[in-house]
């Protein structure tokens, strides 16, 4: 009996070991110095004149999902979460800079098995943004972040206004339409963000890659306010907040998360002491619903991409590929 005892023992422990290695593990390090070099960014951006700056920061959610809280939150166990797709429209005199190209109907109710929310109008309006806007960026090249571009109806007229880098463009042709890459697209020249970039007046962009291969932060200064766009180094703002990554299981469950897991975890501990140290910058977690739908209420964003924002050629920027 007693032999049996020790036997279940150590299975128990085993079990839970592993348990807490999968699921619970997830703290970032005490310091990561230099990760997020918000004073090169801003840098980069002083001497604009203050008439070139964007004027504002509208944002289109395309849809909308649930998740496990745990899926997103090692040690999270508080339910459901309501997950965002959304893209971003930095309004400038300019021309406009899209940050994302979110996911279509197809992409979202094969991620969901059809239990997602997706907004037609809004989608179409991210089309057109994309077909006007001076500049197109992407957070990085998941399949959430990328299909309006890979699966643009005008190809030709998106190209030239492309910012992406060398991982990120790499990745497009696997969401593309029958695995093939628009002609205009696949040319398209990659830049490269390995330094901090200024791409247009107050828009500055850098490689952070961790979460994948290519994932890159925005930087926006308009003349009201500063935002960081970090895609999805996490996925909620709780991740910052309570420094836990995304657990383990996440990474062996879905290909191409998280890659370089140590990275990301820097990168949060760095978000984590940016936050305290910056309460006014506007650090954005693309897909956490709620903090997109608070910084709407409290007028750092506006809800619905602009007709107006027309700009068609680039200004001051990076030379177009």
């Amino acid at each position: 009996m007693r032999t049996w005892l020790i036997g279940v023992a150590v299975v128990l422990a085993a079990l839970g070991g592993f348990g807490w290695y999968a699921l619970l593990d997830a703290a970032p390090p005490a310091r990561a110095d230099g990760v997020v070099d918000i004073a090169a960014y801003r840098a980069l951006v002083a001497g604009d004149a203050p008439e070139a700056l964007p004027t504002e920061v509208r944002v289109e959610i395309i849809a909308e999902s649930d998740m496990p809280s745990f899926a997103a939150e090692a040690g999270a166990f508080d339910g459901p979460r309501t997950f965002a797709f959304p893209a971003f429209e930095v309004v400038a005199p300019g021309g406009a800079v899209v940050i994302d190209a979110a996911l279509d109907r197809l992409t979202l109710d094969e991620m969901t098995s059809g239990e997602g929310q997706f907004n037609d109008d809004a989608y179409q309006r991210l089309l057109d943004a994309i077909a006007r806007a001076a500049h197109v960026l992407i957070t990085h090249e998941h399949l959430d972040h990328v299909m309006a571009i890979s699966r643009h109806p005008a190809p030709e007229a998106i190209a030239p206004r492309l910012r992406l880098t060398r991982p990120q463009l790499d990745a497009l042709p696997e969401h593309a339409p029958n695995g093939q890459l628009a002609p205009a697209i696949a040319d398209v020249a990659a830049v490269d963000l390995a330094q901090p970039t200024r791409i247009s007046p107050g828009v500055v962009a850098a490689a952070l890659p961790g979460h994948s291969l290519g994932t890159v932060a925005i930087y926006v200064r308009t003349t009201a306010r500063e935002y960081l766009f970090i895609g999805d180094i996490v996925w909620q703002m709780s991740n910052i907040e309570n420094l836990r990554g995304r657990p383990r299981l996440v990474g062996w469950m879905v290909s191409g998360v998280d890659p370089d897991r140590q990275a990301v975890l820097r990168q949060i501990r760095a978000l984590h002491d940016l936050a305290a140290a910056e309460p006014r910058l506007a650090i954005v977690a693309a897909h956490d619903a709620p903090h997109l739908r608070a910084l709407i209420a409290q007028g750092a964003f506006t809800e619905g991409f602009s007709a107006a924002a027309q700009g068609n050629s680039p200004v001051e920027s990076v030379p177009p590929p």
